[in-house]
């Protein structure tokens, strides 16, 4: 992970300066099923579009490689309802959603996360961002969460439980009782956010979470948006919310930026509640690797998945139980999440991976100008054949397995326009350096989820999963 540089991080007095003069606000269930709609982004098409395609691969694949760092290096610092959101793709590799937050209601972007846990948003009309050029954020009109118009907002004390999931207990032990909530700073991986935690109503038609703790962040370094940490801790929108389950169906990166979703539904407070898809024969069912409990607390926050082996083309590859099962300490392990673009595996077995298809697929020639350019391996010229790739099987403990839609494992990168060459989209850790051992083997990452469907029973500790074309 990349430090943040020297410009775009603001001392602790600073930013308390900044949240004085910006915010002026006090201190501090039924069964539903919400829907929200899933989107992502695209990059504006240039005249040289096959460089533009390549240097977007690229792109993907180091901010990949980078989240990898983060994940596996994080800074530790009785009726049921459900909702349905829009689900967008982005161009950055992410997948956004739409939240609302405040009396009245302020509406916002936030990237989806399974791989983090708080929840926070550009807040105040002092927010800076450092960094931030993406080519489809508009930097002078980022949607700011706005404290003084919300008339439900308030600060969170320093002794709140809210308090302790960003500051930890130690801080929590010298506090007097009156005073607010210390800043955080949360690192991901290319970037990073600092702020203030404050608790407001998230707004649902289905009904309102009043008292939601979320992380008003006055200075951040390349981050495109606000972040809704879907992860396994306390802070998370799952968590405070009493989802006992979730599920989404990632659309294609082929729509990124289009006004294409599909949909994030949340099942609330569901007791015993039934499986939504039980009879449905296509379904396979897997059930979560229970979390290290002597690891990193971060490592507590990820989902991490019983994966028995990896198959192409039906043969097995030879991949060590080191790498697929976590020890006590959360290194090792396969995790699922949403956060990160391409699935990111340990040297080791990224490097059997891709031997594997280089020697099942050792008619094609390989495309090595092509991989130095994209980042990616193997690559492939398959210019005017028919290719035929083998099958990416993921195989799950309990006998599970997710056989992979082919354009989620290899995608064209063209040459002046001709889809002439096909290349991997897995990427090795090794590039994050001597740390690359550390924390999960196996990140699977949100391309390698495209038209599936997934089902996350959180209830249960059960991941279930379908392929279908989400949209």
């Amino acid at each position: 992970m990349a430090p943040p540089p020297p410009s775009s991080s603001l001392p602790i007095s600073t930013l308390l300066t900044i949240l004085c003069i910006c915010i002026s606000i006090p201190s501090s269930s039924s069964h539903s099923t919400l829907t929200l709609s899933l989107t992502h982004h695209i990059t504006p098409k240039t005249n040289n579009q096959s460089s533009h395609l390549k240097h977007t691969i690229n792109s993907l694949a180091s901010s990949s490689i980078t989240r990898a760092h983060y994940l596996k290096n994080p800074n530790n610092t009785t009726s049921s309802s459900s909702t349905q959101i829009p689900l967008f793709p982005r161009s950055y590799g992410a997948y956004s959603i739409s939240l609302s937050f405040g009396s009245p209601p302020q509406k916002l972007p936030f990237l989806m996360d399974t791989g983090s846990s708080l929840v926070w948003s550009p807040c105040t009309n002092n927010y800076k961002c450092y960094d931030c050029r993406f080519s489809d954020v508009n930097q002078t009109n980022t949607p700011k969460f706005i404290p003084n118009r919300s008339s439900s907002a308030k600060m969170i004390g320093c002794n709140s439980k809210e308090c302790g999931w960003v500051s930890g207990s130690s801080q929590q032990t010298s506090c007097n009782g009156n005073e607010s909530c210390p800043a955080y700073t949360i690192q991901y991986g290319s970037g990073s956010t600092s702020g203030f935690l404050i608790s407001d109503t998230l707004d649902f038609p289905e009904g309102d979470v009043s008292d939601f703790a979320v992380g008003c962040s006055i200075v951040s370094t390349r981050q495109p948006s606000g972040i809704a940490g879907f992860g396994r801790g306390s802070s998370s929108l799952p968590n405070q919310m009493g989802v006992t389950k979730f599920s989404y169906c990632l659309v294609s990166h082929r729509f990124d930026d289009a006004p294409v979703s599909s949909e994030l539904v949340l099942v609330r407070n569901s007791t015993n509640s039934t499986n939504s898809t039980a009879g449905d024969s296509e379904m396979s069912y897997t059930n979560f690797q229970k979390n290290p409990m002597n690891s990193s607390e971060a490592f507590q926050e990820y989902y991490y998945v019983n994966l028995r082996e990896i198959t192409i083309g039906g043969k097995s590859v030879n991949i060590s139980n080191e790498y697929l099962v976590p020890g006590a300490d959360g290194n090792g392990g396969a995790i699922i999440d949403s956060g990160t673009t391409f699935t990111v595996m340990d040297n080791v077995p990224y490097d059997l991976v891709a031997r594997e298809f280089e020697n099942q697929m050792s008619e094609y020639k390989r495309a090595v100008d092509v991989e130095s350019e994209t980042g990616l391996r193997p690559c492939f010229d398959v210019a005017g054949k028919s290719a035929e790739l083998p099958e990416f099987t993921f195989h799950f403990v309990g006998g599970a397995k997710l056989s992979l839609p082919v354009a989620d494992y290899f995608s064209f990168v063209g040459d002046d326009g001709d889809d002439g060459v096909l290349c991997m989209t897995i990427v090795s850790s090794n590039l994050i350096g001597s740390n690359s051992s550390i924390g999960p083997s196996i990140i699977i990452g949100n391309y390698q989820q495209q038209d599936i469907y997934f089902e996350y029973d959180l209830e249960n500790g059960v991941l279930g999963f379908r392929k279908q074309i989400c949209k």
